[in-house]
């Protein structure tokens, strides 16, 4: 039987309530109450479910008895312990990118031996039988000092992360099963013991080059990242920071050109990774098996992950917020794998406010005085000074009220750039009650004051404008943002082409508004004309394809009104309600009707047809009978509109 996506949709669309159904079930119920089977848990109910997340599973798999055991004294070759430090970083890595510290980290066997082969621990006799090529000290005292240097790393990362600006769970993994990561350890004597292993390489003659001068370099590199991540924890715009990254990248490059070899089949240096040890951790999460990346891709992750550091640093002196939003909005828009580490997000935000000072240095009031600046070209004192002058309220004017929630709004605005992209959908959609509700403000505040007859220098004026035009940036990160997280379907596409393009077209007016009380020269005009050109140009690129969908798609409207008033519920929240306010630039599903219905009986614009891609029909006749199919949605190629694919080549001019 053929499959037909809008009727055989799961649960078509003929909704019916069964919350009263529900309701009278768990009548005598007390709220909390849980109906069990006897013997059969919550937490059996839970891990019954395939959760649906890549990272984890819940099936079974047992422990592999054929397996050697692990023998932590057993001797290593230099190669070997060289081999096993790198892939210790590999799991280091594996975890910053989201996986649990028991699939990686704590899959490092010597991890859980460190006392096995402390020299001062070491009962006599346990030795191995001397070996000039295997010295008992490449693992007691250079392999022990590169795993206590690992945990340090992972704990000082730990505590970033735990902070709080990303979320436990959903963009890391904080489970310790029980499992310490040196945190009782102090920076200093990390270090230390690393400076000690380093020591004895340079001068022991048991090891010869070029296995020395790898090793060395190895712990040199793990000693800097130390210092670097505990400098970023206490004091997250040092001066030093520039250097030690730099020293860091340094130390890695020729790390990154001398890579041992695989160790053989039957070397125990193998036997040092088991990714099955966390099933018998402490753990509530079910897991899968994951495989280490290779060691390229490893140093890859770890010179791009310095690379955001320093990029971080950079904007750590950055006073402009523009400058902030900017970089914001490209590593959103363009996302770069290491850009995108949960602890490169979190410092991010530490950098920008700590929770007392913003940038460490700025009050506060720092944000709106930017604001007005960067948006307006006008100061924020001159903003208060014409209300105050023109003010003829009955009460004093709410300014305190509005450098607040100025302030909180584009506070949280900054840091949620640095969100996963989910979430940061969600925080847009939600925030958008606030813009409109200090819109609302000032549109009271403009009611109780003195008229002015030059309205290209009204600051209330065109500070409303202002707020309203960055409520429109965020309803359009909103709409396109789906695009990227590919949450619509082919018909909630359209809407969503046609609904920016009504968003965009506000927004330009905004900026037409703005811009002649300008100086040309301004920042903030030369912003404002870029941002017009941008959108322009995104405008044209969202009727294009709007135009060619509409036409090559089958409405099923009682459908899609349904995934309408789910899709957009931000818009219908009764929170409105409470202001006499009505927002500008919500959807309206009437008019995407009528508009549909427009566009059926038109004819296609040659000219923004052209302007998307050449290989597009440009006549009506064509436009009706060719495969919209071809339209592939790929946010690997691009994040909002399509690419074409299987098309034939253009034909010669």
């Amino acid at each position: 039987m053929k499959y037909d996506p809008l009727v055989d949709l799961p649960g078509g669309d003929n909704f019916h309530d069964v919350t009263a159904l529900f309701e009278d079930a768990a009548e005598d119920m007390e709220p909390g109450a849980l109906v069990l089977a006897e013997g059969f848990t919550l937490q059996d109910a839970m891990s019954s479910f395939e959760i649906g997340e890549p990272r984890f599973d819940s099936g079974l798999a047992l422990l592999d008895k054929t397996k050697p055991s692990f023998n932590p004294l057993a001797p290593l070759t230099p190669e070997e312990v060289c081999w096993i430090i790198d892939r210790s970083f590999s799991c280091e890595m594996e975890w910053h990118s989201g996986y649990t510290l028991s699939q990686t980290i704590f899959s490092f066997l010597y991890v859980h031996s460190l006392k096995d082969i402390d020299p001062d621990l070491i009962p006599g006799g346990s030795p191995p039988p001397s070996d000039n090529l295997r010295p008992p000290e490449l693992i007691s005292v250079v392999l022990r000092a590169a795993v206590f240097g690992l945990l340090k790393c992972c704990d000082l990362s730990w505590r970033e992360l735990n902070k709080g600006n990303v979320h436990d769970a959903e963009d890391w993994q904080s489970e310790k099963c029980d499992v310490a990561l040196s945190e009782a350890l102090p920076v200093k004597y990390v270090c230390k013991v690393l400076d000690e292993a380093c020591h004895w390489l340079e001068t022991s003659a048991k090891v010869q080059q070029p296995w020395k001068a790898m090793l060395v370099d190895r712990l040199k590199f793990r000693k800097s990242l130390i210092e670097l991540f505990e400098t970023q924890l206490s004091q997250a715009h040092s001066n030093l920071l520039p250097t030690m990254i730099n020293l860091s990248l340094q130390l890695l490059h020729p790390i990154m050109t001398a890579t041992p070899s695989e160790p053989a089949p039957d070397s125990p240096a193998r036997l040092a990774f088991d990714p099955h040890f966390a099933r018998v951790l402490v753990s509530f999460i079910p897991l899968h098996v994951i495989e280490l990346p290779d060691q390229a891709h490893t140093w890859a992750s770890l010179e791009g992950l310095l690379t955001s550091l320093k990029n971080v640093n950079n904007l750590a002196n950055t006073a402009e917020l523009s400058t902030w939003e900017i970089a914001g909005h490209l590593q959103l828009w363009c996302p770069r794998s290491h850009s995108r580490f949960p602890y490169v997000r979190s410092i991010t935000q530490s950098a920008f406010w700590d929770g007392v000072l913003v940038l460490n240095k700025f009050a506060m009031k720092h944000i709106v005085v930017q604001f007005f600046r960067e948006t307006l070209d006008t100061s924020y004192d001159g903003f208060t000074q014409a209300i105050r002058t023109r003010w003829q309220g009955p009460a004093p004017p709410p300014l305190a009220h509005i450098e607040r929630t100025m302030t909180q709004i584009m506070m949280a605005h900054i840091k949620a750039l640095w969100y996963n992209p989910p979430r940061r959908r969600r925080f847009c959609a939600k925030s958008l009650f606030d813009w409109h509700d200090l819109f609302a403000v000032l549109m009271d505040v403009s009611v109780h004051l003195a008229p002015l007859q030059d309205q290209k220098h009204d600051h209330v004026r065109r500070a409303k404008m202002a707020v309203l035009m960055y409520r429109l940036s965020v309803i359009r990160e909103v709409i396109l943002s789906g695009f990227q997280l590919s949450l619509y379907t082919n018909e909630e596409r359209v809407f969503a082409y046609w609904y920016v393009v009504q968003v965009l077209e506000m927004h330009l007016a905004c900026i037409d508004q703005l811009m002649p009380g300008m100086s040309r020269g301004s920042n903030a005009y030369c912003e404002l004309r870029y941002q017009s050109q941008f959108l322009t140009a995104l405008q044209s690129l969202s009727i294009a394809v709007f135009s060619i969908t509409v036409k090559q798609t089958t409405f099923s409207w009682r459908r899609t009104r349904l995934n309408f008033l789910r899709r957009y519920k931000w818009a219908f929240m009764p929170e409105y309600e409470d202001l006499d306010l009505q927002p500008f630039g919500h959807p309206s599903f009437t008019k995407f009707a009528a508009a549909c219905e427009a566009m059926q009986k038109a004819s296609c614009s040659q000219s923004f047809i052209v302007f998307v891609n050449t290989q597009l029909p440009s006549t009506e006749q064509p436009l009706t009978t060719w495969d919209a199919k071809t339209f592939k949605w790929d946010v690997d190629v691009h994040p909002w509109f399509p690419v074409i694919s299987g098309s034939p080549p253009a034909p010669p001019r």
